[in-house]
């Protein structure tokens, strides 16, 4: 294995403060009535546009309306109410001296560049790969986009994430996966036994052991 592509949301880092402050603040700015506090962490890692269809029954332009503010609002500074994992720093320089990182994330990718800079988790990535402008990619077309610009084989890459997006993203694609259940998606071992998969960390500490095992 040669690249080890990474999620962002509940995988780099726990977004879930800013994600869901902006959310509230989208929300209230249409004139829909917030939902309670787990639709609103809902949000955290899925596409805003796909997630707010979901729990709404409005149209594409209200939906992009909505994607629009949300973004505004959270680059104004929301984008930096994140916290650290534990080990997290720890993990990425280890494995950066056996291969190379990306990340693939959802996020708007000057967002996902700009947050990474503030937490110092930059330095370890070859390339960052956000969504586009209209939120159209998808997190395969996104992942396949960050092995792509490395020239990497698929078949050469771990994807490592939290959510159904990730893994199926990864399986699609034809790479191997690792599920982290200290995330917002995947609470435990059984959320991952529906996806091929070649481990499950349940703390950053626990993804170099998983790792020299899977290679």
């Amino acid at each position: 294995m040669k690249l080890i592509i990474f999620d962002l949301d509940g995988t780099l880092l726990d977004t879930g403060r800013g994600i869901v402050k902006s959310v509230a603040f989208t929300l209230k700015k249409m004139g829909l009535s917030v939902p309670n506090e787990a639709d609103c962490k809902s949000f955290v890692g899925p596409p805003f546009k796909k997630r707010f269809l979901e729990l709404f029954n409005t149209d594409e332009k209200t939906a992009d309306a909505a994607l629009t503010i949300f973004r505004e609002e959270y680059g104004k500074g929301d984008v930096f109410l994140a916290d650290r994992y534990l080990g997290m720093e720890e993990c990425l320089a280890a494995l950066r001296e056996h291969f190379s990182l990306a990340v693939a994330t959802n996020k708007c990718e000057d967002h996902a560049v700009k947050l990474l800079d503030k937490f110092g988790l930059s330095q370890f990535f070859r390339v960052i790969c956000g969504s586009d402008a209209a939120a159209t990619m998808t997190k395969e077309q996104i992942v396949a986009k960050a092995a792509n610009k490395l020239g990497v084989s698929h078949k050469d890459c771990f994807v490592i994430g939290d959510s159904d997006n990730d893994a199926n993203a990864a399986t699609n694609l034809g790479m191997q996966f690792i599920g982290v259940t200290y995330g917002y998606g995947f609470k435990n071992l059984a959320d991952l036994k529906r996806y091929p998969h070649v481990g499950c960390a349940e703390s950053p500490s626990n993804l170099m052991k998983i790792i020299k095992a899977a290679r």
